[in-house]
């Protein structure tokens, strides 16, 4: 079996400033971390650009339009092009199997989210949600990270929907060395383009706190010339250290801080969100505290270790009692013994199993 992997989120070594081939976190985390392991057990695999020949879809691996790879199972993610349903069908006529992997809500979108506007019929008319949904719909299977993802999208989607959770790379995490200060750093990693006004949320927790002396901020992921984490928590710029954003695969030096923290809205967008933020934390060895929602709440509940909040005294109790080393240290040892459930050999077998059964 030969396997192509097609992912909107990567970037081309043609639209790229250093000419290299870039992965997106999405993309890596569903698809593009498993791409060597897959093929070290003996389903031969490649990624790169989609390319329609004729009647079916190929791989374009060298990016420059040169060197097509033919592939038995398409597995494509985040593309939402006009007429790519079309081209589906036609390539399943002739008996190539395609995939769609799905790991958003796309529908649920907030408006303050970046890719509302990008992804929105009146914004955006050849590559949109409404398109999206055909693409999804043509496929053989659709992937997705979480039970309730696969719920919301049975309205339309009349295929297979296979659920994948999430898994993390637990080996390419270093454990944190804990310090004894009592003034941790609380840091939250990610892009703020892509936030549905979720930091905002702690704005009248994380405030007093730094006003206070009781913890120190940073923001892991930044991106020049996006919104700012400080002006989020009505902050001076200063009083939030930011660390540049890396590729997927440096992903695991951004995660330095004492404390991590993952707020969301109560939305629909929010609840289809997977526990990957967590498990990174946990792989990292770091202590943290998320929003009482879906995926957080039940992965607290499962491991029996981790803390959710669901308002603002929650939240403060939480942080206060992380100031204290010992507990922050012992909880991220046992939280780093936990995460080993969801490594990535635990998700390679399945995504192997699943693509055997194709």
């Amino acid at each position: 079996m030969i396997v192509g992997i097609a992912s909107g989120d990567r970037i081309s070594s043609a639209k790229a400033s250093d000419g290299k081939n870039h992965w997106g976190g999405s993309g890596w985390v569903r698809l593009g971390q498993y791409e060597n392991r897959i093929s070290a057990h003996g389903i031969e695999t490649y990624s790169g650009s989609l390319v329609w020949n004729r009647d079916h879809f190929c791989i374009d691996i060298t990016e420059d339009k040169n060197y097509y790879v033919d592939v038995d199972v398409i597995y494509i993610q985040r593309l939402m092009h006009q007429g790519l349903a079309d081209h589906i069908h036609k390539a399943r006529a002739v008996g190539q199997i395609v995939v769609n992997d799905l790991d958003d809500w796309y529908w649920g979108l907030d408006t303050s989210n970046h890719a509302f506007m990008s992804s929105h019929p009146k914004s955006s008319p050849t590559e949109n949600v409404n398109h999206y949904k055909s693409v999804l719909n043509a496929s053989d299977y659709v992937t997705v990270s979480t039970p309730y993802l696969a719920d919301r999208i049975k309205n339309f989607v009349h295929c297979p929907i296979e659920v994948i959770p999430n898994t993390v790379d637990v080996g390419r995490f270093t454990p944190l060395e804990h310090s004894d200060t009592t003034t941790p750093i609380v840091g939250w990693v990610g892009s703020t383009n892509h936030r549905s006004n979720d930091l905002e949320q702690l704005t009248g927790i994380i405030k007093p706190l730094y006003d206070s002396g009781d913890i120190r901020l940073q923001h892991s992921g930044y991106h020049e010339g996006n919104a700012l984490v400080s002006d989020a928590w009505r902050l001076p710029e200063d009083a939030v250290l930011r660390v540049p954003a890396s590729d997927p695969e440096l992903y695991p030096s951004l995660l330095t801080m004492d404390v991590g923290i993952a707020p969301l809205r109560d939305t629909p967008f929010n609840h289809a969100k997977s526990d990957i933020k967590l498990l990174e934390y946990s792989a990292a060895g770091i202590p943290w505290v998320a929003s009482n929602l879906s995926a957080y709440s039940k992965l607290a509940s499962d491991w029996g270790i981790g803390r959710t909040a669901k308002k603002a005294p929650q939240w403060i109790k939480h942080l206060k009692e992380l100031k204290n080393p010992d507990i922050r240290s012992a909880e991220g040892s046992a939280l780093r013994e936990a995460v080993w459930q969801r490594d990535i050999g635990v998700g390679t077998k399945q995504l192997i199993e699943f693509l055997k059964h194709l």
